[in-house]
Order: C-alpha cells, then sequence, then structure tokens
C-alpha cells in the first residue's frame, strides 16, 4: 500500500513536472503574443498620426500662405495660390475657398462651384469637416474636406490610412478626439464600435480588449486627432497555438527549457527603450550599403550607410523602429552602432577608392548633442579616415530650427564633414530649412523622380526642385532611381549623382567592395 501512496506520489510529481512547464509555456506565450500584437497596433496607429499631422501641418501651413498673400477672394492670384499649395503638400489633393456652405473657386480649376451643405463634424479648433463629397458627377471615389476661416483643402481620406497590416481584417480608423461619437474622419477594415474613440488625453496611448479585438489608439499632442487600430483576437490565438505545439511534444524537457522559455519571453514582454537598448549590447543592429554612382560616368563615388535590426527570431523594417525610435529619444544609442560599423568596415573601401564618401544619417537628437563631433571623430581615428569621406544626412524634420542645430552643422562643415537634406519636398518647410541653414547638397525625394515622364499632378515639382538647388549651389543626389530614362533625364539637367535599384539595392559590406571593383572596371563602357 504505501509503495502504491509513493507511485502515486511520484507520479503526481512526474506530471506536474510535466505539466507545469507546458502550462507556463502556454500562459507566457499567450501574454508575449498579446504584448506583440499591442506593440504592432501602436506601431500602425502611430504611422497613422504621422501622416495625420502631416497633413494637419500643410494645412496650417497653407493657410498661413492664404492669408498673409491677402489676394481678392477667387482671384486669378488667389487661384495659382492654391494650386501652388496642392502641388508643394503631399497629402493636400486641391485647395480652394468657401463661402457659406460652398466651395466657390480652388485649384481644381472647376468652372462651376460646389455645395457643401452642412459640415458633418466641427472639431475643437473650429474646423468644419466635411466627409463623403463629390466635387464632379463623374468623380468615383469620394474625398474629404476641411474648412478654416474660408480656406478649404481637398484629402484623400484613405492616403492617411494606406499602410500595411498583417491582414485584411484588421480595422484602421482616424477620428477627432474631441468628438468621439460622431465617427471616424476615415476608416479601412470595417465598422468600428463608437465606445473605441471614447477617452484619451493629448499625447497619450493605450491598447486594450474589447468584443474580440485588441484596440490600440495613439492621441496627437498638437491636433485634435487620433487614430485607432484594432486587430482580432485570433491573431493572438494563432500564435499561442503555434508556440504551445511546439513545446507539448518536449514536456520532458521543459524544466531544463524553462530557463531559455523565461528568458525569451522577458525580451518580448520588456519594453521599446529595453528592446532597443539591449539589441544595441546584442549588436543586432547591422549596416547595409546603398550604391551612390556619378550619372556621367556610373562609378560608384560613394554609399549610404542604412540601418537594419535583426532580432533572434525576426528582421524589423527600418520604417517601424526608427520613428519609434527617434520619438522615444533612443536614437542616439543606434547612431553610435551605425558609426562604430562604419568605422570598421571603412579602411576596406578606402583601400578601393580613397575618395569614397559614406552618406551616415543623424536624427534630430544627433543634430542637437555637442557628443556627435566626439563620436565623428572616433570614427575618423579607428578607420584613419579624413572628414570628406564621411557625409552627414538628415531629413527635414531633423532640422530643428535652433541655435544648437545651426551650430552643429556649422561645425562640421567647418571641419571638412559635407551635410545634406534627406528626402528633400516631402515636408512643408523645405524652402524655410534651405535659406536658414548652410547645407552642402541636397538629395531629391523618390516620390519625385517616380513621376519623371508622366502626367501625375506633381510631375513638375522635380524640375523646380533642381532649379533651386542650382541657383543655391547645392549639390544634386537623386533618390530611388529604378529606370534608364530616368537616369537620362535627371542627368541632362545637372543632377550629378543618384542612388536607387537601378545602379544596386543595399549590399552587405562585401558586396559592396565586389561592386566598386567591378563599376570602376566598368564605367567608362557604361557611361550615359
Amino acid at each position: 500500500m504505501l509503495r502504491r501512496a509513493h507511485i502515486a506520489v511520484a507520479f503526481a510529481v512526474g506530471m506536474v513536472a510535466i505539466c507545469v512547464p507546458i502550462l507556463a509555456s502556454i500562459y507566457f506565450a499567450w501574454y508575449q503574443s498579446l504584448n506583440a500584437q499591442k506593440s504592432l497596433g501602436l506601431t500602425y496607429a502611430h504611422d497613422i498620426m504621422r501622416r495625420a499631422e502631416k497633413t494637419a501641418n500643410q494645412f496650417a501651413y497653407g493657410k498661413a500662405r492664404l492669408v498673409q498673400s491677402k489676394f481678392p477672394p477667387c482671384s486669378p492670384q488667389e487661384v495659382d495660390l492654391f494650386r501652388q499649395i496642392a502641388l508643394s503638400s503631399s497629402y493636400i489633393q486641391a485647395a480652394g475657398r468657401v463661402s457659406g456652405e460652398t466651395l466657390i473657386c480652388s485649384s481644381l480649376g472647376a468652372a462651376s462651384t460646389v455645395p457643401l451643405g452642412k459640415p458633418n463634424l466641427v472639431s475643437a479648433r473650429g474646423v468644419q469637416e466635411y466627409f463623403n463629397v463629390k466635387l464632379f458627377p463623374q468623380q468615383w471615389t469620394p474625398v474629404d474636406v476641411f474648412v478654416s476661416d474660408g480656406f478649404a483643402i481637398v484629402v484623400d481620406p484613405e492616403l492617411p490610412l494606406d499602410i500595411p497590416t498583417e491582414g485584411p481584417d484588421v480595422k484602421i480608423a482616424l477620428f477627432a478626439s474631441s468628438a468621439p461619437k460622431s465617427g471616424p474622419i476615415a476608416s479601412l477594415g470595417g465598422r468600428f464600435d463608437p465606445n473605441w474613440f471614447q477617452g484619451g488625453a493629448p499625447g497619450s496611448e493605450s491598447s486594450f480588449l474589447d468584443r474580440g479585438y485588441l484596440v490600440s489608439r495613439v492621441h496627437s499632442a498638437n491636433w485634435d486627432l487620433s487614430a485607432a487600430t484594432a486587430i482580432p483576437e485570433h491573431y493572438i490565438f494563432e500564435r499561442v497555438r503555434h508556440f504551445a505545439l511546439i513545446f507539448a511534444p518536449i514536456g520532458l524537457l521543459c524544466g531544463i527549457l524553462l530557463g531559455a522559455v523565461a528568458d525569451y519571453i522577458a525580451l518580448h514582454r520588456s519594453s521599446f527603450p529595453t528592446m532597443v537598448r539591449r539589441a544595441v549590447r546584442n549588436k543586432e543592429f547591422y549596416v547595409e550599403y546603398q550604391p551612390i554612382v556619378e550619372l556621367g560616368s556610373r562609378r560608384i563615388v560613394g554609399a549610404e550607410a542604412l540601418v537594419r535590426w535583426k532580432t533572434p527570431l525576426a528582421t524589423i523594417p527600418p520604417d517601424h523602429f526608427i520613428p519609434l525610435a527617434e520619438e522615444r529619444g533612443l536614437m542616439h544609442l543606434i547612431t553610435r552602432q551605425v558609426l562604430a560599423s562604419v568605422a570598421s568596415d571603412l579602411p576596406r573601401i578606402l583601400a578601393l577608392d580613397p575618395a569614397f564618401e559614406v552618406a551616415i544619417n543623424m536624427s534630430s537628437s544627433d543634430l542637437k548633442s555637442g557628443r556627435t563631433l566626439e563620436y565623428l571623430d572616433r570614427l575618423l581615428d579607428a578607420a584613419g579616415a579624413q572628414p570628406r569621406n564621411i557625409g552627414i544626412e538628415a531629413t527635414e524634420r531633423a532640422f530643428l530650427y535652433d541655435r544648437e542645430t545651426t551650430e552643429l552643422i556649422g561645425a562640421l562643415r567647418l571641419m571638412g564633414f559635407r551635410v545634406a537634406i534627406d528626402d528633400f519636398g516631402t515636408g512643408y518647410s523645405s524652402l524655410a530649412c534651405l535659406q536658414s541653414l548652410s547645407l552642402d547638397t541636397l538629395k531629391i525625394d523618390k516620390a519625385f523622380v517616380d513621376t519623371i515622364d508622366t502626367d501625375g499632378v506633381t510631375s513638375q515639382v522635380i524640375h523646380h526642385i533642381i532649379e533651386m538647388a542650382h541657383s543655391l549651389g547645392l549639390e544634386l543626389v537623386a533618390e530611388g532611381v529604378q529606370t534608364e530614362p530616368q537616369a537620362q533625364f535627371l542627368y541632362h539637367r545637372g543632377v550629378r549623382y543618384a542612388q536607387g535599384w537601378l545602379f544596386g539595392k543595399p549590399l552587405p559590406i562585401a558586396g559592396l567592395l565586389d561592386q566598386i571593383e567591378r563599376r570602376s572596371s566598368v564605367s567608362a563602357f557604361t557611361s550615359v
């Protein structure tokens, strides 16, 4: 009897030893999957919010230009200004003037007025919002119209929501924070529960489970805007089921693997700042180089260093982690690892071409930090390079108009580093940036290169960008060149350098070295 009791106890202990790790792994799998989906949902919402805030900023800038112009309403001068506002904005499709409840003139050049009726929503800032408007009888897709003090903009409601999601049943929406009961300004993926729009302080974010969905919300700190996403719960359960199936057959080994599982779960339960710091410590960030060629000879004269993030489980796209790192003030950690990688690779590059230039992207925090000069000095010492071998690039939003940024850029150029403005033309303050900062190079954004030889409304903008850069004495680099006609167009208009898939995709250092050798040997044969 006693032996039977011992056997029973041993069996029970054995079952506990087998089942507890399995149940624990299932629980941790659920928790990890939930947090992963929360992070993904907030990433979607932040992406939508960035687009919506950019549209709002362009709206405010256009209104300021209209007020400053003091042109007579609907005069030829004002209509021409409307066209300029629309062409220089990446999200505004048209601009015009409203009187009463009627659009009386616009950049679209319509001969007749367009009745708008009563607005669907008036925001806390007094902006009148009209949804699903058709400006012409033959118009297929309705638009949204936003009006403030008689100035109106026309926006494609799906444009801010045009982001990739992991499935078609993920719901995304944009709504006015001050009027959540009025429903979404724009939405995709199906109907949103009105309760999902309630609450939230400016600048806050939140996630919660409700009625079969994981809902994530982000509220703008500066505008009456909020973004929401709703991911079906079955995405969470799919990850849990997959995780559990891995551990169930090896129940006898779960006790041994429990430590590894706990470490794995802890990694993915960490906050984003913790994940970035751990990735820096584990050197998960690495660099690929996209060649920059001289259009006249097709010789590779430089490369842009592009940061990548590969975790033990997956590769995270740059457009997911870079914006978040900038928002959380973590880009300086990533920049330091990029500089270290470039310092390690540069000697082999310079052995092939001593005049080669590697362009390194800097964030707004990098351009405000005095330690940036110290890190660049270390790079030059470690690589045996000169300042002319390093180019500094930053997007328009990174060039903050303050004393620290201006002084640092001046110091960089004084030391011999070349400074470039990246993705030029995608911001609404581009000209002001060029006038207020002393720069060397202007990089034409891919969006404008794509319009070459097309009938798009922005196809003429690239001509103006090239002329403006030449008048300011700036070197030009075209981004995103994919076809030979694009390269020919740019070359014959005085654009000296370009990068894009026509010349090479981002490469590891070994691939770049191979391309430099190959291009240098055939440059004369492949010249434009």
